[in-house]
């Protein structure tokens, strides 16, 4: 196996083995923490999604990220750096991601 594919396996091996996704981490994420403090909890997201919009002036923000394990999937909603609403699935619960048109 060439290198950077047994240097990818192990770094997958130990992001799964290393996961934070469970109900206790899931817990301690509340409304308004802000988003360095819920990677500090979770680690670094398995997914993230950014998006912005200017009304009046003012550019609000959004992210939507996703930590997920063999131990379900915590999808967070950041808005302009603060947590605003959280969802955990246990495993195999997920839905599917919704596709743009």
């Amino acid at each position: 196996m060439p290198a950077d594919k047994r240097l990818r396996a192990i770094w997958i091996a130990l992001c799964v083995c290393c996961s934070k996704v469970s109900t206790e981490n899931y817990d301690k994420i509340v409304k308004g923490m802000k988003e360095d403090k819920v990677n500090s909890i979770l680690g670094i997201a398995s997914e993230s999604r950014n998006s912005s919009v200017k009304i009046d002036g003012v550019t609000y923000t959004s992210t939507q990220s996703k930590w997920r394990s063999d131990k379900g999937t915590i999808a967070v909603l950041f808005q302009n750096g603060e947590v605003q609403d959280k969802e955990y699935f246990p495993p195999g619960t997920e839905p599917p991601p919704q596709r743009r048109n």
